[in-house]
């Protein structure tokens, strides 16, 4: 395969985002991703990432009016120039600061600004395991109350849960 850029040598690297599911790759030479700056992948990130970011919005996209260029973060003093360059904050004001712009690039690259995924597995835990507590005290107040037909219903409700709970477990999703 013939490199993406030269058309002369082999190609040797493949550098590959995933935006909005979709898998975009590249095929590179070793010397045209020496001249993109992937010869080092640890040193060159932060550029790569802020070029992509001015690569995948266009250069217009990314500039703002000359009031706002004017504005920098209260804790870091970090422009948006800045970012565009390196696609790196200073510190957390910063997504405070620039959050109408970070939103527009979230949007366009996510196709939304918000985290609609998986909890942390030991979040998850902490989760299952309140509910089965609050079916365990539901249980509870039915035998004082006497509602044997709704205690039976929760008490196969916390053996569920349970099984669930350990299944996880044993399946290595929870500890």
């Amino acid at each position: 395969m013939l490199c993406q850029l030269c058309d002369l040598s082999s190609a040797s690297v493949t550098i590959s985002y995933v935006i909005n599911d979709k898998k975009i790759s590249m095929n590179l030479c070793k010397e045209c991703a020496e001249k993109k700056g992937v010869d080092n992948p640890m040193t060159t990130l932060p550029q790569m990432f802020g070029n992509f970011i001015t690569q995948l919005l266009g250069e217009d996209s990314l500039k703002r009016s000359k009031l706002d260029a004017d504005i920098k973060c209260d804790g870091c003093g970090l422009t948006w120039d800045s970012f565009e360059k390196t696609g790196l904050f200073g510190c957390d004001i910063c997504y405070q600061v620039f959050s109408k712009d970070l939103n527009v690039i979230l949007r366009r690259i996510h196709g939304s600004n918000q985290h609609i995924g998986n909890r942390p597995k030991s979040q998850r835990y902490v989760i299952d395991d309140f509910e089965l507590k609050k079916i365990k005290l539901e249980l509870q107040a039915a035998v004082e109350s006497e509602d044997f037909e709704l205690a039976a219903e929760l008490r196969d409700m916390v053996r569920d849960t349970q099984s669930e709970l350990n299944k996880k477990v044993d399946d290595g999703i929870l500890r």
